[in-house]
Formats: C-alpha cells, sequence, structure tokens
C-alpha cells in the first residue's frame, strides 16, 4: 500500500522515526467526509476530531521537529569590539586598600 505522506520528510526533523510514526496515525485518523466535526477511523467511533490519537501525532511531530530557525548567518555588533572590549576596562576596583596577608600562628 503506498503511503504518501512518508514521500518527503522536512529538513527540520531530527526524530524520523517519531516524525513517520506520527504521519501514520494522522494518515490513519483523518476527518470524516460527511461530518469533518467527527474522526473517521473506527476505533474512535463518536469521537470530536481532533480526536486524541490525532491531537498526540500533532504533538509528536512538533516533538521530533527542531523550531524553524528566524535568521540565518552571524549577528551584527553595532558597536566596534574595540569599543566594547575598553568599555569594562578598570571597572572592578577594590573600595578599601590591599591588605596585606598576615601568616598566622600555628596551633601546637
Amino acid at each position: 500500500m503506498a503511503q504518501p505522506h512518508r514521500r518527503v520528510v522536512p529538513r527540520t526533523v531530527t526524530d524520523v522515526l517519531l516524525w513517520l510514526l506520527a504521519a501514520d496515525v494522522t494518515a490513519a485518523h483523518p476527518p470524516h467526509p460527511a461530518r469533518p466535526d467527527r474522526c473517521a477511523n473506527l476505533r474512535c467511533t463518536g469521537e470530536a476530531y481532533p480526536c486524541p490519537p490525532t491531537r498526540d501525532a500533532q504533538r509528536a511531530r512538533r516533538a521530533a521537529s527542531r523550531p524553524t530557525l528566524l535568521a540565518r548567518g552571524r549577528a551584527r555588533v553595532a558597536a566596534p569590539v574595540a569599543a566594547a572590549a575598553t568599555r569594562f576596562v578598570g571597572w572592578f576596583h577594590p573600595t578599601t586598600p590591599a591588605q596585606q596577608t598576615r601568616s598566622s600562628p600555628r596551633a601546637a
């Protein structure tokens, strides 16, 4: 039996087996042609569409894919690197003069 939903796996899919299983479940649980608000699968008789297996499959498809990247390439820095590097030079100064370390007497 041909499975047209298995032809193309998106590039964003990281777990192919989970994605394929979710695609199989989604294909097996379509909405009823006469009543689109009900599932057509006989195991889901009387269930509202999307039925629990379809909702689980949709959740599995999202879990099997990584989020879509909104931007590609490198981020642009507004300030020059040299200016950003010198902005924090010397920002840490002790508030009290440095205390000299004293050697503590040893216990006998």
